[in-house]
Formats: C-alpha cells, sequence, structure tokens
C-alpha cells in the first residue's frame, strides 16, 4: 500500500465499564444508565494513548500526515449507551448485554461526525 500523499487516522477505546468479571466471564455493564455527568470520575488515560499520541508527534515532524482520533473520554462520558437490560421499555431483565458495542443512534454516530469533520479540514 503506497501511503506517502495520503492520510492516515487511526482511533482508540478501552472497555472499562464490566462490573462482576470480563466480558467473557458473566461481567456486566447494566449498573450503568445514565450519561457520566461529572469528568473528574473518569478513569486515568490508559497508558498506550500516550504512547501512540507520543509516536504520532514524531511521525509529524516527517512527510507524514497522521492523525489520532481519541475517542476514550468521549465514550467514557456515555457510559450507559451500550445494549443492556435498561436499552427500551420492555426489555427483560435478564436480556443479554453487549457492553463491547454501542446503541444506534448514539456514540459511533459522534465518532463518525468528528471523522467526517477531520476528512473535510
Amino acid at each position: 500500500m503506497e501511503i506517502m500523499g495520503t492520510e492516515q487516522f487511526g482511533s482508540n477505546e478501552e472497555f472499562r465499564l464490566l462490573s462482576n468479571g470480563t466480558w467473557n466471564e458473566g461481567g456486566n455493564c447494566d449498573r450503568e444508565t445514565e450519561p457520566e455527568e461529572d469528568p473528574q470520575k473518569l478513569e486515568p488515560e490508559p497508558y498506550y494513548n500516550s504512547v501512540i499520541s507520543d509516536v504520532i508527534k514524531q511521525m509529524q515532524f516527517g512527510s507524514w500526515k497522521v492523525q489520532f482520533l481519541n475517542i476514550t473520554y468521549l465514550s467514557e462520558l456515555r457510559k450507559d449507551g451500550h445494549p443492556s437490560k435498561h436499552r427500551e421499555p420492555g426489555t427483560p431483565v435478564n436480556a443479554p448485554q453487549d457492553c463491547s458495542h454501542w446503541c444506534l443512534p448514539g456514540v459511533p454516530d459522534t465518532w463518525n461526525q468528528l471523522l467526517y469533520a477531520q476528512l473535510t479540514l
């Protein structure tokens, strides 16, 4: 793939919303029913985000056009946006949960809008 002269994009996300185990060992995300409104309650920036940001800064000194769309905090603010038993009225209490995907419309639409804005600059 020829990458010189093209713009490269990457994004990230870390799932920290599970309780009572990992996603494949009984973990769930149904304790979250409202968006997070207090930025002080957000977890610290993951270490690897800092590493990625540093590498991208170094690449920008060359002829590379690389951008990093850091969606960690944006996604954490909508900790309630996963399919769970709270997704809509009438959803059974034992409905399956999916803490690694997002309800639509919602968080992924915002990611797409941010990416589109970057592409049209």
